[in-house]
C-alpha cells in the first residue's frame, strides 16, 4: 500500500508530495559514536525518523507552507502575501491597445454593414429591372 508523505527542505519549506511503499521508509539508519567511561570510542547504528519527510499534509490556504516545531505555518510574511494577491492593474499601453483594437473592429463592422446595404439595394434594382423587362 502506498502512503503519501511530504518532503521539506533544510529550512522546513514544503518541497513536494512523495509516495512511499511502507512506514519503514520514514526512517533512516544513522551511525552514532559514544565514548565509554574508560575513554573508548564505540560505534553503533540506530534508526532515526527522517527529518525531510513529514506525514501530516499542509493545510489548504498556505501560500508557502513551512514545517516549524511540529506544525505547518505560513512561510511568507504578510507583506509578501499582499504583494502576491494584489490585483495587477492594466498598464495604460494595454488599455490603449484595447481601445485601438475596439475602434478598428467597430469601423470594420460599419464598413461591412454599408457594403451589405449597398448589395441589397443593387439586388433590388436588378430585380426591378428584370421585372420591368418581363424576364421575371
Amino acid at each position: 500500500m502506498l502512503i503519501q508523505v511530504h518532503r521539506i527542505d533544510e529550512n522546513g519549506f514544503y518541497v513536494e508530495p512523495v509516495l512511499i511503499e511502507s512506514e519503514e521508509e520514514l526512517y533512516e539508519t544513522v551511525t552514532m559514536f559514544e565514548e565509554t567511561p574508560e575513554g573508548e570510542r564505540v560505534q553503533y547504528t540506530t534508526q532515526q525518523k527522517r527529518a525531510d519527510i513529514i506525514e501530516i499534509a499542509p493545510p489548504e490556504g498556505l501560500f508557502r507552507p513551512r514545517w516549524v516545531e511540529g506544525e505547518w505555518t505560513e512561510g511568507l510574511s504578510q507583506q509578501e502575501i499582499d504583494e502576491l494577491t494584489k490585483p495587477k492593474p492594466l498598464t495604460p499601453s494595454d488599455m490603449e491597445l484595447l481601445q485601438q483594437e475596439n475602434a478598428s473592429l467597430i469601423m470594420k463592422v460599419a464598413a461591412l454593414e454599408m457594403q451589405n446595404e449597398q448589395q441589397a439595394q443593387d439586388q433590388a434594382a436588378l430585380i426591378m429591372e428584370l421585372t420591368e423587362k418581363g424576364v421575371l
